[in-house]
């Protein structure tokens, strides 16, 4: 065995600049592509709500736009103030016009919720405003911003977790049909990527649940805490931005690297559980665009409870993987490495080996991973560093994606972390090379600009694209970026 403790990977922002801290990075050098036309000045915004929803994100919005002070004393990296709209920040501003904006009104709210299968119905009447505006010229994002009881109709399939497929934070409970999901899964045919926003956000009120949580918490357990004022404001500009087609920041490519196209496996069930999970692949380059690729049915053997594809439909799904990736960069990637939470048998290794040949491709990098009981220890104050990792043998070993942060001074999660195990199926990549990609792929979720996230973009977004997916028809054509799915 060996313990190496992997420093904090910057990251690259605007002229070059580098840094380890998203928000300190697009503060002192800003967005990755700012001032480069892939994103317009001003941005159109759509926005879709009741009367007091659309003047509470609209007083907000403005409210930021000359930055928000921190609420923050002591860990002043970790919160710090949001510095608001300057062109020094994204390179543009937000545009919200009366024309651009849809009330629903109190009758509609009424009808909606009077009758049964009141989820579905507000879904419909929320939807149905968003395809009037989606189609506008100029138009990038549709804000929705439904009120606080939209939030709290949920729908409980009753299923219990599932230990292979619902691995997630020690804390996540099993799945829960909620606004957020039904309502993007409704929405992906649309022209424009959406953003829902809570009234917690723009201070509209308290939602009882979030997505994590099925239920209250039980007496003695921490209930989710709400994020401080300029953490919201840097979190909701900063995923606008993306989802009007930006990149906020990108993973510092190594000048020895080979061009990586970096996919995500993950399995889902049907609402009722019963049917059979199917694949869900998420295409990543180190730019951090994600491109949704639906794959086939999945199998659970009798004799073998983790999920996996058969060797045709192994072959077929990164076969259409890497032709995403060739559309959007016009070549092929030198290297493929596949992330998937339950561990690649003979059938599945044939089948990508076959895609890779297929193409081309000479390095092929598959490794599975999933959440350990392993567990370490150091002799301080804060918990276990980000970055540590134990290598086991020469193809597998630990790493922590979340932990105490040298940068910030502190560990800034509300649960003792729990470190990702990992392990190559196939591939030629050292166990420290692995774990040093799995803590460079953590920071690129755009919708949180606090980057000691605890799962690889590859898993987290194929997770998260299966949580709507279950709620899309078959047939369906749906948008390819993962923009649309966040």
């Amino acid at each position: 065995m060996k313990l190496h403790v992997i420093e904090e990977p910057p990251l690259m922002f605007a002229q070059g600049g580098r840094h380890v801290d998203i928000k300190a990075g697009l503060s002192t050098f800003g967005a990755f592509d700012r001032g480069s036309g892939s994103v317009p000045n001003p941005i159109g915004i759509g926005l879709i709500g009741t009367a007091d929803t659309i003047d509470g994100v609209r007083d907000w919005m403005e409210s930021c736009r000359n930055g928000v002070a921190s609420t923050e004393e002591t860990l002043t990296d970790l919160r710090p103030a949001f510095p608001g709209l300057r062109d020094s920040l994204y390179g543009t501003h937000f545009q919200i016009t009366d024309l651009n904006t849809r009330t629903v009104s109190r009758h509609e709210m009424q009808n909606a919720l009077s009758g049964p299968r009141k989820l579905s119905r507000i879904v419909d009447l929320f939807v149905e405003h968003a395809r009037d505006l989606a189609d506008r010229p100029g138009l990038r994002v549709i804000i929705v911003a439904p009120p606080v009881d939209v939030f709290n109709l949920v729908e409980d399939p009753g299923r219990e977790p599932d230990p292979v497929l619902d691995d997630a934070d020690a804390a996540a409970p099993d799945y829960v049909t909620n606004f957020h999901d039904v309502f993007k899964a409704q929405a992906l045919d649309l022209a424009a990527p959406t953003q829902i926003v809570r009234p917690d956000t723009y201070g509209g009120g308290s939602t009882r649940r979030s997505r994590t949580q099925k239920k209250s918490a039980k007496p003695g357990e921490k209930k989710a805490s709400l994020q401080d004022p300029a953490t919201r404001a840097w979190n909701f500009h900063t995923a606008l931005y993306y989802k009007a087609g930006g990149v906020p920041w990108r993973m510092v490519r190594r000048l020895s690297a080979h061009d990586t196209c970096y996919v995500g496996t993950s399995f889902f069930k049907s609402l009722d559980g019963k049917r059979l999970l199917t694949s869900v692949a998420q295409v990543f380059n180190e730019r951090g665009e994600g491109l949704i690729v639906q794959g086939g049915n999945a199998r659970i053997d009798r004799d073998d409870p983790s999920p996996h594809l058969n060797a045709d439909d192994s072959r077929t799904l990164l076969a259409n993987g890497l032709r995403s990736y060739r559309r959007e960069h016009n070549h092929m990637p030198a290297r493929v490495v596949v992330h998937k939470t339950s561990y690649f048998d003979a059938g599945e290794i044939d089948g990508f080996r076959q895609a890779a040949r297929e193409e081309r491709i000479d390095m092929l990098e598959l490794v599975h991973v999933r959440r350990s009981d392993t567990r370490l220890f150091r002799a301080a104050e804060h918990a276990v560093q980000r970055g540590t990792s134990l290598q086991f043998d020469q193809r597998s070993g630990v790493v922590y994606l979340k932990g105490t942060v040298p940068y910030f001074k502190t560990y800034p999660g509300a649960y003792v972390p729990r470190a990702l195990e990992f392990r190559r199926d196939d591939g030629e990549s050292s166990p420290l090379d692995l774990a040093k990609e799995l803590l460079e792929l953590s920071k690129l979720n755009f919708n949180n600009t606090q980057f000691d996230s605890g799962d690889p973009i590859t898993v987290r977004a194929a997770r998260r694209v299966g949580d709507i997916l279950k709620h899309v028809g078959s047939g369906r054509n749906v948008q390819s970026r993962f923009r649309y799915f966040t």
